[in-house]
């Protein structure tokens, strides 16, 4: 998450939506008073050899216990924080002044993303397992919605298509008064890029997979309703 008090805006990191990246790009416009959540560590030395602003203003105030050194600080604004939890710590009224940001993506192609994602490390993919893992964990895949969405409400002003990111960025830069180079600084990133296979299809994980696409319609179905996004 970044909150930039200069340029009046918030955005809210949704997963496998390349939102590190962007993240990091928008690190380098960063003022002293704005608030930047902390990334992996890998991430943040992308971070620090650009020259762009790290993770600063995002603690809570120090207490007793933690200015004597008996309690470490507690974050009060976290990497992937949902909207709620924003809204609740900074008040209505000032959340509602922000411009928010967020990025969306088509949440099939997605799902097939945070699997490879959630197995990084551990190996064994296959069409059957995917298959497996949608059905017996769907609420792995409801982070997005509930960092994006309050009582079923879509909380951003603004809602970036990952499918459709340069447009979209270069219109969330007008209107905030931030460079028109902001997309390719972010696209020259690709942060956490390389673990999905390219040979692995959206279209034919799906095939045939009927009960894997009704959990992600009924889990994003607010996205579909907006965006049109259907199984490729």
């Amino acid at each position: 998450m970044i909150l930039s008090k200069a340029h009046n805006f918030i955005f809210l990191k949704t997963t496998k939506t390349a939102g590190t990246s962007f993240e990091i790009a928008l690190s380098k416009y960063a003022g002293p008073e704005d608030i930047v959540t902390p990334i992996s560590d890998e991430d943040e030395l992308t971070r620090s050899r650009l020259g762009y602003r790290g993770p600063q203003n995002y603690l809570e105030p120090p207490g007793l216990l933690e200015r004597i050194g008996l309690r470490r600080p507690r974050r009060r604004f976290t990497n992937h924080i949902p909207a709620s939890l924003v809204r609740d710590r900074l008040g209505p009224e000032a959340f509602d002044r922000f411009y928010k940001v967020a990025v969306v993506r088509n949440p099939y192609d997605l799902t097939v993303s945070r699997y490879y994602w959630s197995h990084r490390k551990q190996g064994g993919t296959s069409p059957e397992h995917f298959r497996h893992w949608l059905l017996s964990r769907p609420e792995i895949l409801r982070k997005n919605v509930n960092i994006t969405h309050i009582d079923g409400t879509c909380a951003p002003d603004f809602m970036m298509r990952y499918e459709r990111l340069k447009d979209d960025v270069a219109t969330f830069a007008a209107k905030v008064g931030l460079p028109d180079t902001l997309f390719a600084e972010f696209d020259a990133l690709k942060a956490k890029g390389h673990y999905r296979p390219k040979t692995a299809k959206t279209s034919e994980l799906f095939d045939g997979f009927d009960a894997g696409k009704a959990v992600v319609a009924e889990i994003f179905a607010h996205d579909i309703a907006d965006f049109g996004y259907s199984c490729p």
